[in-house]
């Protein structure tokens, strides 16, 4: 168990690895999701809860991989700070909150304290 779901008052988070396009990919689901593939491309969320984080979620900002330390935070504190790369390669930091659709949500406008 990772932490409580931010969404439903009896799930918790856990951490399984799933093959998403032939690559075995970290997903942070509440218990009560079910996650069924047919093919391995396009997945289908079932169950009382919908809320889940890719791994790879935030890939198109620089960052490889979420790890469970920052899953950890974010579901205890509300927020965590992330790690980015902007397309020259410079590092930046944000906030990341969660979302109810995409599981979680990069911060642009604030900055973050050092």
């Amino acid at each position: 168990m990772i932490g409580k779901c931010p969404y439903c008052k009896d799930g918790t988070v856990e951490m399984e690895k799933k093959p998403v396009r032939g690559k075995m990919t970290k997903v942070y689901s509440c218990s009560n999701v079910q996650i069924t593939t047919e093919d391995g491309e396009c997945f289908e969320h079932a169950g009382t809860c919908n809320f889940r984080i890719w791994g790879s979620s935030l890939s198109r900002y620089g960052k490889r991989s979420i790890g469970e330390r920052e899953v950890r935070r974010l579901l205890s504190e509300g927020q965590t700070v992330v790690m980015l790369h902007d397309r020259r390669g410079n590092e930046y930091k944000k906030y990341a909150v969660p979302h109810p659709e995409y599981g979680i949500e990069v911060l642009f406008n604030e900055e973050v304290e050092a």
